[in-house]
Order: structure tokens, then C-alpha cells, then sequence
């Protein structure tokens, strides 16, 4: 059977030896059906990894790894297939779980029963779920419902869920606000232990400001520890129904550990990151390395303890590391580099840093001398090397999807462009090949918010990415990368400089930054830029030699901007893609402007605007609200609130440039708006949106201009995550392209395929079209 790709390269080259002329770039992906086809095939965009894994859990035999993400679900390995598969799916979690924003964030905790590789538990969305297979289904255990934030500053404590060594039924999980709570069989029914660290008391502050309680069970499964921050460590020796302090009030004793680890000898190791410390108890107390072992104090991260030789080995935040042979008297110094494993995407190789971002460290069950470490770009393994102990950490993230989508750009003639949080923006060739790299340079960290193309200038394309970490790392000179390409994404240009907003300082980089950008229909060299924290956007018409300010009539200085947060997946500034020098800014009276509150528009590139519209077009609209033009229909708008909070949230759209809005009740919901190539016999447009639409949740399609509704996906390849962002091929009719919160991309289009629910562990969905 010849294969899509083949197909697909089989027309490219006879597109190319007709003779045509066309020397715009070309995409490798499967082969689209006929526009009457009656099914949507879904798959991933390869990109692979990009995101924090925040914890490890295996059986003692190593059959099952799984390991956590503080932005989406959590991932199972299969060996078979040589990658991870995602265990938060429509095919795994049970159907009252499976709507909508119902478990699109994080994994809390993940616990594989050391004595049953079948047997894992998984707290998600203020729940414990259990599965019996291996992850292929779970079902919801009988545990109340509490509170705790897998993204939290603490994602990296833990383990917040552990499992008996030898009962696979016996678990504990400790939670930040909630307690301590004991099941001894299988989650079926639960026990909040009031003599636990932090006891049965309320709530007492608010959630994601403190860490989860943190629960160990000794090799042997006779002890189980639990650390609360501020009350100490306190052990139990009779399974977990009672606990009492590990020493004395009075006695020296960590007051916070973020990880531990139990020796050969029984001695436990614990590390305080808070305050830069080792922890080791012994003899019955407690002894600070750090002083007596003369450790010098880091942010320590992690600490593993090799299973086969006894050695102890203490990571910082950043990877350095350190080793200690017998039993913490003396330290020395561990060697580490970082490298793409074989079948790993390229691009990871940016990982080779001084410091490369480090969570949990923990050593194989069965490979001797092998560590696996939760790390900031994904997973990675690596083999103690003798005799001094080095570490070559090798990726091992491919399945693992992970980026936080900001956008996606599908511009006509273009290769598509995918911008991320963290690791920039990713312009494919091939959409089912791991990417080789990103822009708009290959820096730790950089974070491209948003795209946008103009039709004057095919390739030209701007963005505002910049750096996240405002606390350091400006040194390079490049925390804002914000700037330019003209050749499609291949390379990029930065600004030549930077403007500054009323209440910046000269001296700091990031007083631009972020937010929301546009680039004129007729002129690549006039863009608008409104920044975040609710800045004064400025206008450029030299590509950003020179900037002047965005002045709109009534406002109150210093901030009059609209874009209150960098995290908001909010693009309410947009460019005409017919009418010159024209520009729409939606204003949501932010701050102390709130009489701005309306949709603003320029049509002399920036110099002078005025309110066409006055008042939100849709309430909630500070938040991740989405502005989106029609290409080729001037004054044609589109508007979303980007919430599914209880109210008016129906998506609406302009035909005379924002200044009347029509309110389109079917659709009740909409995350956002793309519009692509027209279908066959039509002159618009085809639009598509992500939503809920007479009442049903799904990605839709319309080919009558808005009129007629069909679905053409649910959640595609099985996700439960969110769809933040959109685009749709300008010179394909039905691909399109989804951005989710926490997973990268996916990418629809007609397809031949057989429709069939998604099932366990496949890459691909075929979804039947219907209304």
C-alpha cells in the first residue's frame, strides 16, 4: 500500500515538473481528501516535548513509567511504539469526565504500585483516579473532592501520592489544604488521618500558596513518612492510621523538604530548597550536611540514591550535581552534559546548557547505574559513567507534546508557523517530523506570544517574543526578541529598537514586551504593537527604527493599554488584510481607563484613531478575548469574549468595520475564529471555530459564510486539553490547525479515513463529519 506521505510527495514533484512557476514553499503532510469527503482525520504537529515533566513513578520491575506535567495530563511509555502516550484522554478517563475544560490542566501526582506494574493512581482536577490496566482506563475513586494545583509553584515537591511497596491497594495522599488521606483498598474508600502533619484543621492559605504534604513509604513498607511544610516530618508504624513527629519539637530538623530518599544503610536523605540545605536522618536525628559535611548551600532539587552502590546523589534546580559515596561525609563534584536522544526531536539539544532545568532524579529499578530525571524540556535518561561518576543526560521525549500554544499563523503561499511559550516559534516543513529548531533565536528562554502576515509582502511575517524570566537572564541582550522575517520564518531580525511606554524605565528590557502585534496590509513597514501589563502600544512605520505612541482621545496616562497579563491568550489588535494603513484595537477599559472601552480604528497607519464602536462588544472581554479578520473582505470582523464562564458568551461578527455587530446565538462559545480556503463553488472564506454550537462542544465548519454549521471534530486525537488558538490553510480547503493550553498543536483536514472513536494508544483520529 503506498503511503500518504508518498502521495503526497508523488504530487508535490509532479506539481514542480508541470512547469509552474509557483516557488512558494511546500508543505509535506497526508494526503486531503476531496472536499465532500465525509470524515476529518486528526493527528499531532510533531514538535515534541518543551514543557516541564514534574515527577517519575515506576513498579519495581520498571514494566510501567509514567511520569507527570504541570500543564496537561501525564504520559504513559510505550516500548512497543518507542514513545509516550498521553493517559488524559477521551479513551481513558471515565464519561462523566470527558467534557470540555473538565480535566485540562495538569497531573497533581502519578503513582505506579511498586508491586503491580498494572496498578496506577492519578490525582487530577482535585480527584484520585485508579486504573487497573495499565493506564488504558481509570475509573473516579470515592475521594472527596480537595484542593491543589498541579502548575503551582511547588509542582516540583513530592512525591504528594504514594503507594505500599507491597500492597498496591494501600495509598496515601497528601494535599496542601485538605490534609493527609488513607485508602486501604484501592481508593474505594477514604480516611483524612487527623494525627498527620497539619491535622484535620481549615484551609489555612490560600491554594498553590504551600506545598502539598509529601508522603514516603521506607523500601521495606514498615514506615511511611510525611513531611508538612512548617510542622516537620512525622512517621507512622502502623500503615498510616496514625503519626507521630519524627523527633522532638525542640530538636534541629528540616522544616521543609521538596524531595527525599531513603539509603542502603536505612538512612533518609531530604532536600530544603527554601533554605539551601541537605538533610540526613540517622541514629534518631536529624543533621544538616550543609554544615557538617561542608556542602555548599544551593537551590537543591533532588535526591537519589543509587540502589546497586549506595551512592547519593544531590541535584540543584539547575543540574549541577554532586555525590557522595559514604553516606554524606564527604562530596564531590558530578560532571554533567545533555544531548537529543536518537528518535528525539532535534531542537532539543538547546538543553545542553550550564543550566539545564532539573525536577525530579530517581534510578532505574532494573538498569544498573541508570538515573531518570523530570526535566524542564522533557524527559531524559542518563548512565553513571565510572570512575568519577559523569552524567550525559539523552532525551527520551518523543510522544510527549508539551508546549503551551500561543499561535499558530497559516499565511497563503507559506509554510505555517507555530508560536510557543518557552521555545519560540516552530516553522514546519513536515508536520508528522519532530522539529530541527526554532526562532526567532535558539535561546533558553524565549516565549513568542503572537504572529501576524501582511499580503504585501509574501513571507514577511512579525512577532513580540520575549524572554518570561523578567527576574534575570537579560545580560545577551536579547529578552525581547521582537522583530521581523522576511523569508517565512527561516531567519529573523530584531527591531532596532525599542520603545518606551509612560511609567518604564530606559534601563529596563522588558518595557516592550509581549502582548499583541500587527502588520499593515499594504506596507510591511507599518506595525502596531500593544504591549502587556496594559502599556501604550506604539506604531512604527520604518520596521522599528523609530517608534510614536498610540494616542487615543480621552485617555489617562500612563497606562492606556489593554493587555493586563502576558498569560492571557488575548489578540485584540488586528490589521485589515484589504484596507491600507488600517488597523483595529479592541479596548476592554482596563486599569483606569475604563472610558476606553470600545473598538478603535486607524486608517493612517497609527497616527490617529477613533472609536467606531463604544462600550465591550461582549462582556468578559479583559481576559483572553480574540479580535480575527476575514483575509480578502475588508471590514470584516469576527469577535470573541475567549470564556465559557456562565453569560453572554455568543461569538459575534462586523461587516462595516466594527462599527455594528451582529450576535450569532448558534454559536454559544468560541475559543476562536480561523478562516481558510474557500470551498469548492464558494467565494468566502471557509470559517472555522472552536466551541460550542446549539449546545454541543466541538471544532465546526462553515462554508456559507456563517450561516450553516458542521462538526468536524471533538477532541481531536482524544484531547482533553483546551483550545486556546487557531488557524486554517489558505491554500487547502479544510485543513486546519489547533493550539492547546498545554499539548502544542493538531492539525485537521478531509480525509478517506474509517471514523471510529478515538481508542488507546493510537496517534491518529478519523472523526465522522456531522451537524
Amino acid at each position: 500500500m503506498i503511503s500518504a506521505l508518498v502521495l503526497a510527495l508523488l504530487a508535490l514533484v509532479a506539481d514542480r515538473s508541470a512547469g509552474s512557476a509557483d516557488l512558494s514553499p511546500r508543505l509535506v503532510a497526508p494526503r486531503v481528501a476531496d472536499a465532500t469527503a465525509q470524515a476529518y482525520s486528526w493527528r499531532p504537529v510533531a514538535i515534541g516535548g518543551g514543557g516541564f515533566i514534574t515527577g517519575y513513578s515506576t513498579d519495581a520491575r520498571g514494566v510501567t513509567r509514567i511520569v507527570r506535567t504541570d500543564v496537561y495530563g501525564a504520559y504513559l511509555w510505550r516500548p512497543e511504539a518507542n514513545r509516550w502516550l498521553q493517559l488524559v484522554t477521551t479513551a481513558s478517563m471515565p464519561p462523566e469526565d470527558r467534557g470540555p475544560m473538565t480535566l485540562n490542566e495538569g497531573v497533581y501526582e502519578v503513582a505506579v504500585a511498586p508491586s503491580d506494574p498494572d496498578r496506577i493512581y492519578m490525582a487530577i482536577h482535585g480527584r484520585v483516579y485508579r486504573s487497573n490496566d495499565r493506564g488504558r482506563s481509570f475509573v473516579r475513586t470515592s475521594l472527596p473532592t480537595v484542593t491543589f494545583d498541579a502548575n503551582s509553584p511547588f509542582r516540583h515537591y513530592g512525591p504528594f501520592m504514594s503507594v505500599s511497596p507491597q500492597n498496591p491497594d494501600l495509598v496515601l495522599l497528601g494535599t496542601p489544604n485538605d490534609g493527609l488521606w488513607r485508602s486501604e483498598n484501592g481508593g474505594r474508600d477514604w480516611i483524612r488521618i487527623a494525627t498527620a502533619p497539619g491535622g484535620l484543621g481549615p484551609a489555612r492559605a490560600p491554594p498553590g500558596s504551600r506545598p502539598g504534604l509529601v508522603v514516603w513509604f521506607s523500601p521495606d513498607g514498615t514506615q511511611i513518612w510525611t513531611m508538612s511544610a512548617g510542622d516537620g516530618v512525622s512517621r507512622s508504624l502502623d500503615g498510616g492510621r496514625s503519626f507521630k513527629p519524627l523527633v522532638s519539637s525542640g530538636d534541629p530538623q528540616p522544616t521543609s523538604l521538596r524531595q527525599g530518599a531513603f539509603g542502603l544503610d536505612g538512612a533518609f536523605y531530604g532536600i530544603d530548597q527554601d533554605h539551601k540545605k541537605i538533610w540526613k536522618f540517622s541514629g534518631a536525628r536529624w543533621e544538616d550536611l550543609t554544615q557538617t559535611a561542608g556542602v555548599n548551600p544551593a537551590p537543591f532539587g533532588s535526591v537519589a540514591v543509587d540502589p546497586g552502590s549506595g551512592s547519593i546523589y544531590v541535584f540543584d534546580e539547575g543540574g549541577h550535581a554532586i555525590r557522595s559515596d559514604n553516606g554524606g561525609l564527604r562530596w564531590s563534584r558530578v560532571l554533567t552534559s545533555a544531548r537529543a536522544g536518537k528518535d528525539d526531536p532535534p531542537w532539543l539539544r538547546v538543553a545542553d546548557q550550564s543550566y539545564f532545568a532539573t525536577g525530579q532524579v530517581v534510578f532505574d529499578p532494573v538498569v544498573r547505574g541508570r538515573l531518570w530525571n523530570a526535566a524542564g524540556t522533557g524527559v531524559y535518561f542518563g548512565d553513571v559513567a565510572k570512575p568519577l561518576g559523569n552524567i550525559t543526560w539523552e532525551s527520551q521525549a518523543r510522544g510527549i507534546e508539551e508546549l503551551v500554544a500561543n499561535d499558530v499563523s497559516a499565511a497563503p503561499g507559506q509554510l505555517p508557523l507555530f508560536a510557543a511559550w518557552d521555545f519560540g516559534i516552530h516553522r514546519r516543513d513536515d508536520l508528522e517530523r519532530f522539529s530541527t529548531g526554532y526562532g526567532p533565536k535558539e535561546r533558553v528562554l524565549i516565549a513568542a506570544q503572537q504572529l501576524d502576515w501582511t499580503p504585501a509582502q509574501p513571507g514577511f511575517f512579525v512577532t513580540n517574543a520575549s524572554d518570561t524570566r523578567t527576574d534575570c537572564c537579560s545580560e545577551d541582550g536579547d529578552a525581547v526578541l521582537a522583530g521581523y522575517t522576511e523569508d517565512g520564518g527561516e531567519t529573523w531580525t530584531k527591531f532596532a529598537t525599542l520603545p518606551q511606554p509612560p511609567g518604564t524605565a530606559p534601563s529596563d528590557p522588558w518595557r516592550m514586551a509581549f502582548g499583541t502585534i500587527a502588520v499593515a496590509a499594504d506596507d510591511p513597514r507599518n506595525i502596531v504593537w500593544a504591549p502587556t501589563h496594559n502599556r501604550s502600544p506604539f506604531y512604527t512605520t520604518d520596521l522599528g527604527r523609530s517608534w510614536r505612541r498610540v494616542v487615543l482621545p480621552g485617555e489617562r496616562l500612563p497606562n492606556t493599554g489593554s493587555h493586563a497579563n502576558y498569560n492571557f491568550h488575548r489578540k485584540t489588535l488586528a490589521a485589515d488584510k484589504v484596507l491600507a494603513k488600517t488597523f483595529y484595537l479592541v479596548h476592554s477599559g482596563d486599569g483606569l481607563n475604563p472610558g476606553l472601552a470600545g473598538l478603535w480604528v486607524t486608517r493612517d497607519g497609527g497616527a490617529d484613531w477613533s472609536r467606531v464602536y463604544k462600550g465591550e462588544i461582549a462582556p468578559a472581554s479583559r481576559y483572553s478575548a480574540k479580535l480575527r479578520v476575514v483575509p480578502g473582505h475588508a471590514g470584516h470582523l469576527f469577535f470573541t469574549s475567549g470564556v465559557s464562564d456562565p453569560g453572554d458568551t455568543a461569538l459575534r461578527r462586523s461587516v462595516d468595520g466594527g462599527r455594528t455587530w451582529t450576535v450569532l446565538r448558534r454559536v454559544q462559545a468560541a475559543h476562536d475564529i480561523a478562516f481558510g480556503k474557500a470551498a469548492p463553488g464558494h467565494d468566502y472564506p471557509a470559517v472555522y471555530v472552536t466551541g460550542r454550537i446549539d449546545g454541543r462542544y466541538g471544532v465546526w465548519r462553515s462554508i456559507d459564510n456563517a450561516v450553516n454549521w458542521v462538526r468536524i471534530g471533538e477532541f481531536p486525537v482524544g484531547a482533553l486539553d483546551e483550545v486556546v488558538v487557531m488557524d486554517a490553510d489558505k491554500d487547502v480547503f479544510g485543513r486546519v490547525y489547533l493550539g492547546f493550553k498545554g499539548s502544542g498543536w493538531r492539525f485537521g483536514q478531509p480525509s478517506a479515513c474509517k471514523p471510529g472513536p478515538y481508542t488507546f494508544g493510537e496517534a491518529e483520529e478519523c472523526y465522522f463529519l456531522g451537524p
